[in-house]
């Protein structure tokens, strides 16, 4: 049985590769600053789409999906303007120290505008707590956006009874109008933006008013828009 020999001179310079590899990184990365944290879109706390942020000439660049942080490493300790860029957003700009190790900045991203919007396109479904509405945006292709920024918008409506029959029919007694709330959906693909009216404001004759008719504007920094959804259920299931 033959026997194994282990030499001696082997062994220490494995370790020393070994301990090489550790360390050399620790040494060199002490030297410098490491600055990291999330950005995310101001109003609804979202990713933002392929933002691009830079310290010192270093960049990252990242899309919406999955994380909201943002990392940037090898920096050298001192003073630095960041900056942070995202389309439809305004530019993001902080005069920022960076020390030796770990900086930790958070990024908040306002809202600009809608990219390509032309027009809205509005659905109702009847739930538990009211008459949802689905509020999609499109573009002069007439595709859906998708890729657009939380901005603060306004919804107005005005809901009649619908009278007729299904191919003809008329607006009957005005039961509601005024501003409706917005909210914001962040797992929705194109329906983000969505409201509730909500059951006890819609007082109704349960017999002869069972759809209604909504007329709705969506008031937005690039203007206003406006759609009919004429087969509104107006009750709840």
């Amino acid at each position: 049985m033959k026997k194994s020999i282990v030499y001696p001179g082997i062994i220490v310079v494995v370790i020393i590769v070994v301990l090489l590899a550790v360390l050399i990184p620790r040494w060199i990365g002490g030297k410098y600053g490491e600055v990291r944290g999330e950005a995310v879109d101001t109003l609804s706390g979202d990713p933002v789409w392929k933002i691009r942020i830079v310290v010192d000439g270093k960049s990252t660049l990242k899309y919406r999906y999955p994380t909201k942080t943002y990392y940037l490493t090898g920096i050298e300790p001192g003073s630095y303007t960041l900056k942070a860029v995202a389309p439809n957003y305004y530019d993001f700009s902080k005069d920022i120290q960076v020390k030796r190790g770990e900086n930790i900045l958070d990024i908040s991203m306002k809202g600009k505008e809608i990219p390509d919007l032309q027009s809205i396109i509005a659905f109702s479904e009847s739930v538990e707590k009211g008459i949802q509405l689905e509020i999609r945006l499109v573009n002069s292709k007439g595709e859906g956006i998708t890729e657009f920024p939380a901005l603060s918008l306004e919804l107005e409506g005005t809901l009649w009874a619908r009278i007729g029959t299904e191919e003809e029919y008329v607006k009957g007694r005005k039961i509601l109008e005024g501003p409706i709330d917005l909210f914001w959906d962040s797992d929705a693909f194109l329906a983000k933006n969505k409201a509730i009216i909500p059951w006890e404001k819609i007082k109704i004759d349960r017999e002869t008013e069972k759809l209604g008719i909504l007329e709705l504007t969506l008031h937005t920094p690039q203007g206003d828009f406006s759609d009919i959804i004429d087969d509104v259920q107006l009750y709840k299931e």
